[in-house]
């Protein structure tokens, strides 16, 4: 289980998307290394392009509409990482689907640090990972039980004769 990730949600979602980009590419055709290659890095060109025009675009506007500068570099922001995390999953997605189909190392395997869509391993697992959490909590649980029922018996009002005298 993945703190970030803990139900494995964000993972199959991955996977999902990863299965969709390789129906699509094996229904264009494209079995080819260095064809998909090429796509990646037309991928990167294209992200690399967007980022050239709209941060421009992002800046006028905040100089341009000064009272509403704020909200405009805020959704420039916005814009940025949206553009940035689409293509860089994207690249992912095609080097993955690189090594997988066309069965050729890409440059995520030859050194540089990409973090793969979903592993098999964490999509498959989920069921008994979930069971291992709840043998776990069940002990953490009845705990907790415990020391709210001595909480709640020490919060009870003392009688007159439990209380020490004021004398």
């Amino acid at each position: 289980m993945k703190l970030n990730d803990p139900f494995g949600r964000m993972a199959r979602r991955r996977e999902r998307e990863y299965e969709s980009l390789k129906q699509a590419l094996l229904k264009a055709g494209m079995t080819d290394a260095q064809k998909a290659g090429e796509l990646r890095d037309n991928l990167a060109k294209r992200s690399k392009t967007g980022l050239m025009v709209v941060i421009p675009i992002i800046v006028i506007l905040a100089l341009v509409f000064r009272e509403y500068a704020v909200f405009a570099l805020a959704f420039g922001v916005l814009a940025i990482l949206w553009l940035t995390n689409t293509s860089r999953r994207g690249q992912e997605y095609i080097n993955r689907y690189i090594a997988e189909e066309c069965g050729q190392p890409t440059e995520s395997d030859t050194g540089t640090t990409a973090e793969p869509a979903a592993l098999e391993s964490q999509v498959d697992d989920e069921p008994q990972a979930n069971e291992k959490a709840q043998d776990k909590a069940k002990p953490q649980a009845e705990a907790v039980q415990e020391v709210a029922q001595e909480s709640s018996e020490s919060s009870e009002p003392k009688k007159d004769s439990e209380r020490p005298s004021k004398d």
